[in-house]
């Protein structure tokens, strides 16, 4: 799970205490990876959630349900229908299609589109339930699932409110006319990916924080679906003065689309500029500041800061990975969307970023002192001071301050093989700079042939390149300089033990 995640998400009660909706809001925000088993009248019904988003759904009636549809279309013969509706029993939500392609029920792909269909059914009916009892259990990972939804909350949840009978109760909570509708200022949800009807992408477009509830929309069930998903709040008062969001999104400028519009101009064009500033900012996200996430400099003005913060948020935005262009960004989404999230609370104030710059400053204090015409002795202790402060850096998992400061330790004093080997390690934190670990560790022998500490780390890195050539001459070069090593003895024991033809 993700850190400083809400730890106040109901792990249980009942529907009437706290409505559907509301539950898969707090489980959306924690990220929460786990299930929800729902129960009433004797049917129980499970909700799986993967770091928040809903996953997939099942009911303990799914076979009757699946049956009825079946027989209305007389895709299945009935005795075979039984026999394999008895296997899916022993694991709802998971052994129906199975049994069903098992049993040669029906063709696979009829299997696979009936259960497909059945989640999405299970999930939206359940909105019409206004009461039973329900639990959230957290689990490290998910069970196979024989479908996933490949929509996002918002999306699913504004349909199942849509597909509600007019006198249905409404699930969640309600707008006052005179409240005043606002863009929530909470980045998870405001810049959330969400495919709307016309009508609620327009309503949307007129929430400002100063027209009422009843001035914004006529109808105002549509206003509540927007907060069921939580991309606006309503306030008692008029938004006024200093709280007044510098340059505002609008509807355009967030994470919405519209049902069946037609592709906006450049689309194709914008989407490669967003993959392109995702991997070129996750391949430096261990040591860059909150000003390089953003992608502005440290001097900009709070207008462009909080611009910037909305930009990423809706570029870095974890549903993104919905999109098929995206889905192997997912992890990375994830980690860049914190990254945000913490840049706008540090930099939200003057205070706070005047703390924030603070530590910036304190974190790559040295003394500029060229190499050049300087006291080498000075040099020296800046080096030394450096790498130490270096090591609380990397301790707290700060690496960019650390790394630039411990390249200034070289750039003073390259006679210490323990600051080439910092920054060799600094590097190798993030995978795609193993490489440049390594270089830096070639580069520390030529200077330092006699340093066993080097070699070593250099067969080390080398291990992870699966360079086993290099590794094996690395080794050899430590049992030169000392032929009594037993690190080094070992370490090729255990190569020549792995060669073909001899025993592990």
């Amino acid at each position: 799970m993700s850190s400083g995640r809400p730890a106040d998400f109901p792990t249980g009660g009942t529907l009437d205490r706290h409505p559907l909706t509301d539950v898969l809001r707090s489980l959306y925000a924690a990220r929460v990876t786990g299930q929800m088993i729902i129960t009433r009248l004797g049917e129980e019904r499970t909700l799986w959630f993967d770091r928040g988003q809903l996953a997939s759904a099942a009911s303990n009636r799914e076979a009757q349900e699946v049956g009825a549809l079946l027989r209305t279309f007389g895709l299945a013969d009935e005795s075979i229908l039984f026999a394999a509706f008895e296997r899916a029993l022993t694991e709802p939500g998971r052994g129906l299609a199975k049994a069903l392609r098992e049993t040669g029920a029906v063709q696979p792909f009829v299997a696979d589109a009936c259960v497909r269909a059945l989640a999405e059914k299970i999930l939206f009916d359940t909105f019409r339930w206004t009461s039973g009892a329900f639990t959230v259990s957290e689990l490290e990972t998910l069970p196979v699932l024989p479908v996933r939804f490949d929509q996002t909350n918002g999306s699913l949840i504004l349909e199942a409110l849509r597909r509600l009978p007019a006198d249905s109760p409404r699930p969640g909570r309600r707008i006052e006319a005179k409240s005043r509708p606002t863009l929530t200022p909470d980045l998870t949800f405001r810049y959330q990916v969400v495919t709307m009807l016309r009508e609620e992408f327009d309503i949307l477009g007129r929430v400002d924080g100063v027209r009422t509830a009843a001035e914004v929309a006529t109808d105002v069930s549509l206003l509540e679906r927007l907060l069921a998903i939580g991309i606006i709040e309503t306030r008692a008062v008029p938004t006024v003065g200093g709280e007044v969001e510098a340059d505002p999104p609008s509807a355009h400028g967030l994470n919405v689309e519209i049902v069946g519009a037609p592709p906006a101009s450049r689309s194709a064009e914008l989407l490669e500029k967003q993959i392109s500033t995702i991997w070129n900012t996750y391949r430096r996200v261990d040591w860059a500041n909150f000003y390089d996430i953003l992608g502005i400099v440290a001097g900009a003005p709070p207008e462009e800061i909080q611009r910037a913060v909305n930009e990423r948020a809706r570029q870095f935005h974890p549903d993104n990975a919905v999109r098929p262009a995206l889905q192997e960004a997912r992890d990375a989404l994830e980690i860049l969307f914190r990254k945000v999230r913490d840049a706008a609370r540090a930099l939200r104030s003057e205070e706070t970023r005047t703390s924030y710059d603070r530590s910036l400053a304190q974190a790559g204090q040295t003394v500029s002192v060229g190499p050049t015409g300087a006291n080498p002795e000075m040099q020296r202790e800046i080096a030394r001071k450096n790498y130490v402060r270096a090591r609380q850096l990397v301790e707290q998992e700060d690496y960019f301050p650390a790394m630039e400061m411990i390249r200034q330790s070289i750039e003073f004093d390259s006679t210490r093989p323990e600051y080439w080997i910092m920054l060799s390690r600094i590097q190798r934190k993030n995978p795609r700079w193993v490489r440049q670990g390594t270089e830096t560790l070639r580069r520390a022998v030529l200077k330092m042939p006699e340093s066993v500490d080097l070699w070593y780390e250099l067969s080390e890195m080398c291990v992870l390149e699966r360079n086993e050539p290099e590794r094996v001459k690395a080794l050899k070069e430590i049992l030169k300089i000392d032929p009594s090593n037993r690190r080094a003895q070992q370490a090729l024991a255990e190569i020549a033990a792995m060669k073909p033809g001899r025993s592990r």
